[in-house]
């Protein structure tokens, strides 16, 4: 008996723990959220004194142009009369490089900007976030942790998102700012 409890003993201490390793904490992105809808939307007011609608316009137009690679595609809306370009982005997330380091590609997310303009002002928001997938699926979705869709991934997701959207917001506000470009010499 006693070689019986021992042989137990010696199994039990020789075997690797089948105990599951500590599960990684879970960190989502503070995004920012429309107060109305609920759903993540990046979106800003910026004054420009003395620029008029048309100049705004001009700016955001060769902004979305130099700053997309084939904006033919993503422009949707170019209305200088309303003073209004609507985009229909889009970028390419991937999933979290594996114990070798391995990074695979996860999908796109698309999303929509729309940028309005009048004399001395601009404003833009990025909503409609989606993941390509075979249907609609809001990006939304990727922070319900209690969803038995959800997986470990989706909290990289929306730090990708968050990081590629501020880009978005950033790049546009520079370019916003730009003074207009000085003309040559008319010779």
């Amino acid at each position: 008996m006693k070689l019986t409890y021992a042989f137990i003993l010696l199994i039990v201490l020789s075997l690797p723990s089948f105990a599951q390793k500590g599960k990684k904490e879970i960190v989502m992105p503070a995004m920012p959220k429309n107060e109305t809808t609920g759903l993540i939307s990046y979106s800003g007011r910026e004054e420009a004194a003395a620029t008029t609608k048309s100049v705004l316009y001009d700016r955001a137009l060769a902004w979305a142009n130099g700053f997309y690679k084939n904006p033919a595609e993503v422009i949707r809306e170019k209305d200088p009369e309303k003073g209004k370009i609507v985009i229909k982005g889009r970028y390419r997330i991937a999933n979290e490089p594996d114990k070798k380091g391995v990074v695979t590609q996860a999908g796109n997310v698309m999303y929509t900007l729309t940028v309005e303009f009048k004399d001395n002002a601009w404003r833009y928001e990025i909503t409609n976030m989606n993941w390509q997938q075979t249907s609609a699926f809001p990006i939304e979705r990727w922070m319900d942790t209690a969803s038995p869709s959800f997986t470990p991934n989706y909290p990289y997701y929306l730090t990708q998102t968050d990081e590629e959207l501020r880009k978005v917001e950033s790049s546009l506000k520079k370019a916003m700012k730009a003074e207009a470009n000085a003309k040559g010499d008319d010779w």
